[in-house]
């Protein structure tokens, strides 16, 4: 029964910390996004409700990009607070091992976890889309979303059609080097390639000029067995997604969850397209909630080994360590991405460069 009560006393002091500074750095971090773009705030007439209806849908993305720095801050806090008072030597005193003390906070960590991991498959993608849509819709007006030029892009064309293309561009809604590939229970079924397809307003679809169709065999009794090719045709109303649509919705890699990762990467690789970006985001999505329990070990162990006056030197020490993680997460993806690094291992290197350091520094603290 006293344990119980001990490890409900113990975890009772994450949750105010937590909360607090998840408030406090999402706040931070999201004024310095707007004081970023301060510019195209104040070069035009944006109305308070847009502007509050941007900030609303913002927070969850920043939420889950700063959970773990908000772990690291609870733990540190909560038994910081048990050290100064003495309960920690009172503990120790009566027989707790430190780590039977730690563990209560550990398990806040994994709530942690899991809180920031609903979040980032439920709320954060959609909310995050809606706020680039606000942004460059009712913000920046709605011809600049047609400024982007991009390459590489990939993206579905509804029921069974998978559109992929060298270079996107928006202002002149075109695509160039495009495959339009449609598929059925798992299987393509029919290509069609152009060096170039162009969006009609009239018709609302996109037109690939000078194309090659190829239709593949279906199987089950079909009455030719090769593929047939049809060459130098055109043909509108293949794909319907607006060029605005495609910019908010499948160029966006925090606008998606894993279940959507995990469904793009199968369609690349139906229509063999280079998948790396996905497979690098998929791995540093699965891996980012387990970084509240890394830093729920480093605050733990830096709580014990800065005590008296030098207390005040944690937080510091805290605040710069999580946002060194931070960055060594951002910085691996980004080397993942651009294939410098498998993406298995720039997903979890970050995790197992300071799961190791937070075991050095736990060793120090004799934890």
């Amino acid at each position: 029964m006293k344990t119980r009560v001990f490890q409900i006393y113990a975890a009772s002091g994450f949750f105010g910390p937590f909360f607090g500074s998840l408030a406090v750095f999402t706040a931070m971090l999201l004024l310095g996004h707007l004081l970023g773009h301060l510019y195209v705030f104040t070069k035009g007439e944006v109305s308070a409700v847009v502007f509050f209806k941007y900030i609303i849908y913002q927070m969850p993305y920043f939420m889950v990009k700063i959970m773990p720095v908000a772990t690291l801050i609870g733990v540190l806090l909560a038994l910081g607070k048990m050290v100064a008072s003495g309960e920690w030597k009172a503990g120790m005193a009566g027989g707790w091992r430190p780590f039977d003390m730690v563990k209560p906070l550990l398990l806040c960590s994994i709530f942690a976890g899991l809180f920031q991991f609903s979040v980032q498959e439920t709320i954060a993608p959609s909310l995050y889309l809606e706020s680039v849509h606000i942004f460059r819709r009712d913000i920046r007006n709605r011809s600049d979303w047609a400024r982007l030029l991009v390459k590489n892009v990939s993206f579905t064309a509804g029921e069974g059609r998978f559109v992929s293309c060298q270079y996107f561009d928006g202002s002149a809604k075109i695509m160039s080097r495009v495959i339009l590939s449609e598929y059925s229970d798992g299987k393509l079924i029919s290509t069609l390639q152009a060096d170039h397809a162009s969006w009609d307003d009239a018709i609302g679809a996109w037109v690939f000029w000078d194309a090659t169709e190829t239709v593949f065999p279906s199987g089950n009794g079909a009455y030719f067995s090769f593929p047939r090719v049809k060459r130098h045709i055109s043909k509108n109303a293949v794909s319907t997604v607006r060029p605005d649509d495609l910019i908010l919705e499948n160029l966006e890699p925090d606008g998606v969850n894993i279940k959507g990762v995990m469904e793009r990467i199968r369609k690349l690789r139906l229509v063999g397209a280079p998948s790396v970006a996905e497979h690098t985001l998929l791995w540093c999505k699965a891996a980012a909630p387990f970084a509240n329990i890394i830093m729920a070990l480093i605050g733990a162990a830096m709580a014990l080994i800065f005590t008296g006056n030098r207390r005040f030197y944690s937080y510091g020490a805290a605040i710069a360590i999580g946002f060194l993680f931070w960055a060594a997460l951002v910085f691996s993806q980004e080397i993942g991405t651009a294939e410098m690094l498998p993406p298995a291992l720039a997903g979890i290197s970050p995790l197992v460069i300071f799961g190791f350091f937070s075991l050095w520094i736990m060793r120090r603290a004799r934890i």
